[in-house]
């Protein structure tokens, strides 16, 4: 897996942030003391110039903390109980805001210890890009931006009036969307507006009219090799039929891509690369020359989710900083790999889907590197017991194509958007749902348990980690919902009380 591993050289590795060895106590709980550069302690040679302040994350399920330091400083974590936790630092030029570079490892802490760790930091380009925010969609279409390291909600964009859409974040972390105006005297929704919205001053800067509602679908996606927030539309022609003509547009400028497809869904833009998905389950790869108008792209391969060796639906792309391309997969449904449950019914024997996978391809589509958090193969979920009141039809199982219990923080349920995007590691809202059958004997009726949660994937070893949680009342993603069953006595009730990022017990 050639492209998502840095070529080491002497010059590559860029320090150690060391965990030191301090004199055991007696408590119950541990800690972990982080010398970091500059340090008489610290275990490398380190030069100041290359980076000032360093920002140290230690968690698990039960535990988040983030700290930050300067050169030669200490961190210390401290009355952790005793477990195995993830460590992640990140170097910053404080001065240019330049992430220098970053690692991560795993650490036990042990009851009464102070835990020895070494976490090897790997230069990053310093072109690198790095999310500052998370981008989050709720099921009612409104956004929020919540801060990566803190995951505290820092901005939202309702929906209910002038709804916001195809967000985006640039290299100087103000957010690309797309709003459609409101035409009063007409008492119409009618143009879109391309807006680019400043955290420091609070307002969106400037509006460029994108085209009127009849335009046919459409998405965002921000090149940050170029810093183009691009539109994407799919044109219809004057009688709602044949022709679908993919259109691309920036500064309130349209360029006819001369790309014929039907069912547009998600696109993805690096330099002179486009790629499209379509359908549901196909994704295109072209290449295009934006400098003229008309025709100026180049088709050069189509393939479908059955040659990346899954199925469902394609909910999100983008490309990474080595021309990678991330590809989400959501396979959610009953009876079908259908995006969502609504109001479908549960039947016995009935297969239930709710799963996911990010694929990673390469640039040009021809080969799959990396296939991240799909279910291969089904568990079957049984009731228990026997109704012996009612001379009715018994639950006996049905097919799951779920994550065990034990595998919910390395598997998806259902990814439906990547929300950030940083070196070497990518956030991916999930939502899907498990399922418990009803236990007759006890009289107690089946339940869904529905995850509404941010999922990190670490892009060196492609292990998944679970950042946050939501609550169902907090925010979802997806409305998840199911009825039925063998008899009216015993159905499949939602359930938002299963916490999916915790540990189990």
């Amino acid at each position: 897996m050639k492209k998502l591993i840095f070529s080491i050289l002497p010059a590559f590795l860029f320090a150690f942030i060391s965990c030191m060895n301090m004199s055991s106590g007696s408590g119950e709980n541990g800690s972990v003391r982080v010398v970091l550069p500059g340090s008489g302690r610290a275990t490398y040679t380190y030069s100041k110039n290359n980076a000032g302040k360093f920002i140290v994350r230690l968690y698990n399920d039960d535990f988040d903390q983030t700290e930050e330091g300067a050169v030669g400083g200490v961190i210390e974590f401290g009355d952790l109980e005793p477990g195995k936790y993830t460590a992640t630092a990140e170097a910053w030029n404080a001065g240019e805001n330049i992430l220098e570079g970053s690692g991560s490892t795993e650490i036990t802490v042990r009851a009464g210890e102070t835990t020895d760790c070494n976490i090897a930091m790997i230069l990053e380009g310093q072109n690198a890009y790095c999310s500052k925010y998370m981008l989050i969609p709720d099921s009612g279409g409104n956004m929020y931006a919540y801060d990566y390291l803190t995951c505290t909600e820092k901005k939202n964009w309702p929906c209910n009036s002038f709804p916001c859409l195809y967000f985006a974040e640039s290299n100087d972390g103000s957010i690309y969307y797309v709003k459609q105006n409101y035409n009063s005297s007409l008492d119409i929704y009618d143009n879109y507006y391309t807006w680019k919205y400043n955290f420091n001053t609070d307002k969106a800067e400037s509006a460029i009219v994108v085209q009127n509602i009849n335009a046919g679908f459409f998405d965002g996606c921000y090149d940050s090799t170029t810093d183009i927030y691009w539109v994407i539309r799919e044109a219809v022609d004057s009688n709602n039929l044949s022709s679908y003509t993919l259109c691309l547009y920036k500064d309130g400028s349209g360029y006819n891509t001369g790309i014929i497809r039907n069912g547009f869904g998600n696109c993805a833009i690096r330099g002179e690369n486009l790629y499209y998905s379509f359908g549901n389950d196909s994704i295109g790869y072209a290449t295009f020359d934006y400098t003229t108008r008309d025709g100026s792209a180049n088709p050069i391969t189509t393939k479908t989710l059955a040659d990346f060796g899954v199925s469902g639906t394609i909910t999100d792309m983008a490309v990474l900083e080595d021309g990678t391309v991330a590809v989400l997969v959501r396979s959610v449904g009953v009876g079908t790999e259908t995006e969502g449950f609504g109001n479908m019914s549960l039947k016995d024997k009935d297969t239930v889907y709710s799963r996911g996978a990010l694929v990673l391809l390469s640039s040009d589509l021809s080969k799959v590197e990396k296939v991240i958090g799909w279910t291969d193969s089904p568990r079957t979920i049984s009731a228990t017991g026997e109704d012996k009141e009612n001379p009715v039809k018994k639950w006996t199982s049905i097919t799951a194509y779920i994550p065990e219990y034990a595998e919910r923080n390395s598997h998806f349920y259902g990814p439906v958007k990547i929300v950030a995007i940083r070196p070497k590691e990518l956030v991916i809202a999930d939502c899907g749902a498990n399922f418990v059958l009803p236990d007759y004997d006890g009289k107690k009726n089946g339940k869904m348990y529905a995850h509404n949660r941010l999922m990190t994937v670490n892009l060196r070893n492609f292990a998944i980690g679970c950042k946050k949680e939501f609550s169902e009342s907090e925010l979802k993603f997806k409305d998840l919902m199911i009825s039925g069953g063998s008899t009216d006595s015993y159905t499949i009730q939602a359930s938002s009380s299963y916490n999916a990022c915790e540990t189990e017990k």
